[in-house]
């Protein structure tokens, strides 16, 4: 779980410090973008997948590749924050799949 707060961003660490640590260089530069836009509160895949907040990745070794999911966890840290998340609708429909055209 990475985290983003007060004297801790775990994203700019490369997941070492995490425990377990990150497994390696190469699969954390397939998806440290995405944990990037998770820890910013943003979309990780708007149409591509049933959730936004989630999101399906994985390395490049084309032999022994390990595959993550990807989930941003929102924690709200006001009552105001609270009310906000539970008005949400993270889901996207078929009709809102990105097609290309």
């Amino acid at each position: 779980m990475f985290s983003r707060e007060d004297g801790r961003d775990d994203f700019w660490h490369f997941g070492r410090d995490l425990d377990p640590a990150f497994p390696c260089a190469e699969a954390w530069d397939c998806v440290s973008r995405y944990i990037y836009a998770a820890l910013q509160g943003g979309s990780i895949m708007h149409g591509w997948t049933n959730d936004e907040r989630v999101m399906i990745a994985c390395c490049n070794d084309g032999t022994r590749p390990a595959v993550f999911k990807i989930e941003r966890i929102d924690l709200p840290e006001t009552e105001a924050e609270a009310a906000w998340l539970a008005e949400q609708d993270f889901s996207n429909s078929a009709e809102d799949a990105y097609t290309g055209a």
